[in-house]
C-alpha cells in the first residue's frame, strides 16, 4: 500500500521542525526580500540562500496551488525545479496532493506541505513569505550545516512538544521516528520509548496514554563529572 502524505508526515515532522527553528534561530529578526528573477531571497545584508518557489497559498479559499501549476506567474524554469521533483515523488509514491495542481486546505495545512516538501527534497527549509491575500512558500537551498546537524539535547523537548501542539499526528510514530534521525538508539516497549546518544550522552524517556499521544518527557545529560537534569517531567 502507498504511504500517505499523513504518513510521510508523521516520520518527518519533528526533524523537519527542528530544522525550522534552527533557521528561525540563524535569520532572527532580519527583515527579507524575495528576488524571484534571481532566485535568491535574502535576510537583512549578510544572508543570502537560493530558493525554489514550491507553491502558494490563497486566504480567499484557503487553497494550495503548485508552483509548477501556476500557469499565469510567469515564474522563471529556474525556480520551479523543486515543484517538479515533488511532483514526480507523488506520482511515484501515489500521493495524490503532489500530483493535483490546487486543491483546498484543510486537515493538511501548507505548512505540513513545505515541511514534507523540504524533508523529501535533502532535507531543507522552507520560509513563507506572505503578500497580500496569501504567501508563497520558499524552499531554501546552500543553508548552513548547523541547520541539519542534530538537534542539542535541551531542544528535543522543544520540538516533540511544539510538533505535537501545532500539527496533528500520531505522537508515537512522529517521536519514535524523530529520535532515530537524530541519532539516538532507541528501545520501545508498549507505553514507552527510551532512547540514548552516545555522542553527547544524552537519554530521554517517552511515555504514551493509550491513544498513543505523549503522557511524559524526562530527559537528562550525562556529562563527565556529574549527572544534570535538563528538563522536568510534565
Amino acid at each position: 500500500m502507498a504511504p500517505s502524505l499523513n504518513d510521510l508526515f508523521f516520520a518527518e515532522a519533528g526533524s523537519a521542525f527542528a530544522r525550522q527553528l534552527a533557521l528561525g534561530d540563524l535569520i532572527g529578526d532580519r527583515p527579507w526580500n524575495v528576488d524571484i528573477g534571481r532566485g535568491e531571497i535574502t535576510f537583512g545584508s549578510d544572508l543570502a540562500f537560493p530558493i525554489q518557489v514550491l507553491g502558494t497559498c490563497s486566504e480567499q479559499d484557503s487553497s494550495w496551488l503548485w508552483a509548477w501549476a501556476s500557469h499565469q506567474s510567469g515564474l522563471p524554469a529556474a525556480v520551479l525545479a523543486a515543484s517538479l521533483r515533488i511532483k514526480d515523488i507523488g506520482s511515484q509514491r501515489g500521493i495524490g496532493e503532489f500530483v493535483e495542481p490546487k486543491f483546498t486546505l484543510d486537515r493538511i495545512t501548507d505548512h505540513m506541505l513545505a515541511m514534507l516538501c523540504g524533508a523529501l527534497l535533502d532535507r531543507g527549509c522552507y520560509y513563507r513569505a506572505p503578500y497580500q491575500g496569501g504567501a508563497v512558500f520558499l524552499l531554501l537551498d546552500k543553508l548552513p550545516a548547523a541547520i541539519r546537524a542534530p538537534v542539542a539535547p535541551e531542544r528535543v523537548n522543544t520540538v516533540l512538544m511544539q510538533v505535537v501542539s501545532n500539527f496533528e499526528v500520531d505522537h508515537r510514530s512522529m517521536a519514535e521516528n524523530f529520535l532515530h534521525q537524530q541519532g539516538f538508539a532507541v528501545k520501545a516497549a508498549p507505553a514507552l520509548l527510551s532512547a540514548n546518544r552516545d555522542t553527547d550522552g544524552a537519554e530521554i524517556r517517552l511515555a504514551f496514554d493509550t491513544q498513543r499521544r505523549i503522557a511524559k518527557v524526562e530527559g537528562i545529560i550525562k556529562p563527565r563529572t556529574a549527572k544534570k537534569s535538563w528538563w522536568k517531567p510534565w
